[in-house]
């Protein structure tokens, strides 16, 4: 059996010889030049798998530090600038005339005439939040230009550069490693696992009607079955794999760039992450296993494509990612995991195909359909499902049980938890019972594992409550009476003029929604990090021989709290 493994491993090198050369051919090789300085090593790869998203682009180290120099990749004009605490952070595009933007993301701040010009767009907005677009030729940049300074802005998880390049006409990405950037690579794809999922309700994974995960062993870029080289399988069935990759001199896990699995030496799947666009990336729920990961946190990356799945990343799919054979023989399965630099993962195995028994419908509950509107509605609750919210066919169902958590003493239930939704489903709570003084104070908080999310809600006719979700799981009705909290970071020196002032910012209900300061009595841009729960601001020249500081904070149900200081 080894032997014949070993065939069908050398048949495909040969199948994907010089694949990669051909894929990078179609992108301008030597036009960019690295966004940073020296040798490019990654954090994140383009298409890896993120909390309901692809990652866009890739993730570019920095030495664990911020205030690097970032560099325009090639010559352009700055064409869009986007300052915000979460996403991206501070955020800078760059259209280039060869038809090709680049982006860079969680900057520490800017650099040049742009930088100067968003400050005043900020000022003249009071807000720091900004999306400004500029016109071609505004604010030009040669190659190699110091554009900004590396930081740890917006949702990074620590310094790094983000980095992506886009078709400037339709926005979307594109693997940034196609366009000649080197990276050392000599490392194959790792193969943690795989799950065998039974597509029809009489299907059978070794005898049991559950999805069933297989260890794996293996030797240099060759995986087998742990346990067996042969799985007994009834029925209809579908195929998920875990796996990561690593560049040299790196310890991170990064995602892979291509899985293909070939069925008796044909190709009856494939999937690359060449390009990306964002009206799609969600879809990456229904890509995974979103059960086994909200229980698990570990990503399955599913052969099957289900009803509502709009992801342009797949080729040669038969059977919508379903392997049918019934029909008592031997069926040889193999995985090719690919990562862009052209070094393969191969897993081999057999399965035996039995005949299953008769059909039978063992559904319950109401079902709901993925490309149509659904609606749910019992004495407590009603649910609005858009077309395609939902991704497969689903056995819906809500409840309310006593709960002290709530302020109504109510919990409720609203599907099932590892139910993965594409759109927002619109939720009435009825006929709520409070305090007609506490109203204006609730929010809606979902609970799940300890913790709470906030949501903002809206009263309808008098004591229904409504509010958007895009999760299952369990809803709690809360009230936030308690202000946020001011906390003065900075230390002030007698006869000493402070740069800055810096103050920590913390909400315990519904959130921090606003935020605003003033300097005697003139609006002041203050930067918000809201990982550290932190505002600062800049004085620079802006001081007199005594000021007057005032900062005001509110929360999403308008508690607001206010601090004064004269220095």
């Amino acid at each position: 059996m080894k032997s014949l493994y070993f065939l069908f491993t050398f048949l495909t090198c040969l199948t994907f010889t010089n694949l990669s050369a051909q894929e990078k051919s179609k992108y301008p090789q030597d036009y960019f030049r690295s966004p940073v300085e020296g040798r490019i090593y990654l954090s994140g790869t383009f298409g890896e798998l993120r909390s309901n998203h692809f990652h866009g682009g890739i993730d570019i180290k920095t030495g664990g530090m911020e205030g690097k120099n970032i560099y325009a990749a090639a010559d352009g004009w700055v064409s869009r600038i986007k300052i915000s605490p979460w996403g991206y952070g501070n955020a800078v595009y760059i259209d280039h005339p060869n038809g090709y933007t680049t982006v860079y993301g969680h900057l520490k701040e800017l650099k040049g005439d742009a930088a100067k010009y968003v400050e005043q767009q900020q000022y003249k907005r009071q807000n720091f939040s900004v999306d400004l677009y500029m016109k071609a030729g505004q604010f030009p940049v040669k190659k190699g230009d110091i554009i900004a300074l590396s930081g740890n802005t917006g949702g990074s998880g620590g310094p790094h550069l983000h980095f992506e390049i886009r078709e400037t006409a339709n926005q979307e990405i594109i693997n940034p490693l196609f366009f000649g950037f080197k990276v050392k690579d000599f490392i194959t794809p790792t193969i943690r696992s795989i799950r065998v999922y039974p597509a029809e309700e009489q299907a059978l994974i070794e005898g049991k009607s559950k999805a069933q995960t297989y260890s794996l062993k293996g030797w240099g870029a060759d995986y087998l079955l742990k346990d067996k080289d042969t799985l007994e399988i009834a029925g209809d069935f579908y195929l998920g794999i875990n796996t990561i990759d690593k560049q040299n001199d790196s310890n991170n896990k990064n995602g892979v760039y291509e899985i293909t699995v070939f069925v008796d030496s044909n190709i009856v799947y494939s999937h690359n992450v060449e390009r990306l666009n964002f009206a799609s990336t969600r879809y990456l729920n229904t890509l995974i296993d979103f059960d086994y990961y909200k229980k698990k946190k570990s990503r399955y990356q599913r052969t099957y494509q289900s009803p509502n799945n709009k992801l342009p990343i797949y080729k040669n799919v038969k059977n919508k990612g379903i392997f049918s054979f019934n029909d008592n023989n031997y069926h040889h399965i193999q995985y090719v995991v690919r990562d862009i630099n052209d070094n393969k993962a191969i897993l081999n195995f057999t399965v035996l195909s039995q005949p299953v028994a008769e059909s039978h419908s063992l559904a319950t509950g109401n079902l709901y359909y993925p490309l149509s509107e659904n609606n749910y509605e019992d004495e407590n609750i009603e649910v609005y499902f858009p077309k395609r919210s939902l991704y497969d066919t689903l056995s819906f169902t809500s409840s309310m049980v006593k709960s002290s958590k709530s302020v109504n003493g109510n919990k409720y239930q609203i599907g099932k938890v590892g139910t993965g939704l594409q759109k927002h489903l619109q939720v009435k709570l009825k006929n709520i019972q409070i305090q007609e003084k506490l109203k204006s104070k609730v929010y809606i908080g979902e609970y799940y594992k300890k913790s709470i999310s906030a949501y903002s809600c809206k009263w309808e006719n008098g004591n229904d409550l409504t509010f958007k979700t895009r999760d299952f799981g369990e809803y709690l009705i809360l009230v936030d009476t308690i202000s946020p909290s001011i906390k003065m970071r900075t230390k002030l020196e007698a006869n000493k003029s402070p740069k800055t002032l810096s103050f920590t910012i913390k909400d315990k209900g519904s959130g921090i929604s606003e935020y605003d300061a003033w300097l005697n009595g003139s609006w002041i841009l203050m930067q918000y990090d809201p990982k550290k729960s932190r505002l600062s601001c800049k004085l620079n020249d802006k001081l007199q021989e005594k000021n007057d500081f005032k900062i005001v904070i509110k929360d999403a149900v308008g508690n607001k709290s206010e601090k004064n200081i004269t220095f």
